[in-house]
């Protein structure tokens, strides 16, 4: 084998991130909302006889969070609903033998928070992690 300058200089293909992270389907919840590279698992759960949304990230959304906790916002049609997550610490998990992170987040809710959700049509969700923002489209 040959040493080549050409060889050298060629560009190479660079991967998107979302090629990167294979998608990876979760039985343990209803997928509800994705993007290029996630996918977001929602359920409405009751513990107690209060209501609450369990929501599950599967993709290349890795985070940890102390204290300040994060926000959930339903974007509708002609308005918007916000949540705020029910722990303040918030930790992504590696998926073992993957590029793939797992973050599970439980939101507080009431019961007319939870009509408006299921009655109203919602087009997006959006996730607010530490000033950053992570918005997925609902399927």
């Amino acid at each position: 084998m040959a040493f080549s300058f050409s060889n050298l200089l060629k560009s190479k293909k660079v991967e998107t991130p979302s090629a990167k992270i294979p998608k990876i389907e979760f039985e343990g919840g209803t997928k509800y909302a994705e993007d290029e590279a996630n996918n977001v698992y929602l359920d409405f759960e009751e513990l107690g006889g209060f209501p609450f949304i369990k929501t599950i990230i599967i993709g290349s959304v890795s985070t940890k969070i102390k204290r300040t906790g994060c926000t959930l916002t339903f974007i509708f049609e002609n308005d918007s609903l916000t949540l705020n997550s029910d722990n303040t610490d918030i930790e992504s998990n590696k998926i073992k033998n993957t590029a793939s992170y797992y973050t599970e987040i439980d939101f507080e809710l009431n019961d007319d928070e939870a009509d408006k959700i299921k009655r109203e049509k919602v087009t997006k969700i959006e996730y607010s992690f530490k000033g950053k923002a992570y918005t997925y489209k609902t399927v």
